[in-house]
């Protein structure tokens, strides 16, 4: 190869990197609008779903270090928050809306998004689990293999998983207990 050929070579693959990266970006700024309003959506739906008789939802909130949206019944009152919480699992980050009544008692929990494996870690996001933390307080929030209090079972074969839910819902919830005081 000739000096001039790799020349010609490096400009072509510059030439066609920069459009590329150019052409990226303008796709990325014409569709975040609309992935933003999705994701807003999205996050209603599930607000609403932990919270179905909340008669309405205010704007997020960020506060001590909690991220919450207040839900209000239909009489205007206080009916709770919904937080988001983000805890460690077997493959990465677990994050975790948590519907929490004036009484600091669970009223739903969804999860948003996780690293967990497939098949197994992934039942995290199953309702048939998320559904075993409702009206719960307290050291009933641990898995059964924790704790002889705890009422909470693990899915099999994903302890790890499990758990990180499990330990996300008890330590806000000790930390709003806290607040409180």
């Amino acid at each position: 190869m000739s000096k001039k050929e790799i020349i010609t070579g490096i400009i072509v693959l510059l030439i066609i990197s920069m459009t590329s990266g150019c052409l990226l970006s303008w796709v990325y700024g014409a569709t975040k609008p609309r992935i933003d309003e999705q994701k807003k959506i999205e996050a209603a739906r599930i607000n609403r779903e932990i919270f179905p008789e909340g008669a309405k939802f205010s704007d997020t909130i960020t506060e001590n270090g909690m991220t919450y949206v207040e839900v209000y019944s239909a009489d205007g009152g206080l009916a709770g928050r919904v937080f988001d919480v983000t805890s460690a699992g077997y493959g990465g980050p677990v994050a975790v809306k948590i519907g929490i009544d004036g009484e600091l008692r669970i009223k739903g929990v969804r999860i948003l998004s996780h690293t967990e494996t497939p098949g197994l870690g992934s039942k995290i996001s199953d309702i048939g689990f998320l559904d075993q933390f409702k009206d719960k307080f307290g050291n009933t929030l641990c898995l059964k293999k924790d704790s002889a209090e705890g009422t909470v079972d693990a899915i099999t074969g994903a302890t790890i998983s499990s758990r990180a839910v499990a330990d996300g819902i008890k330590k806000l919830q000790e930390k709003l207990s806290r607040a409180e005081k």
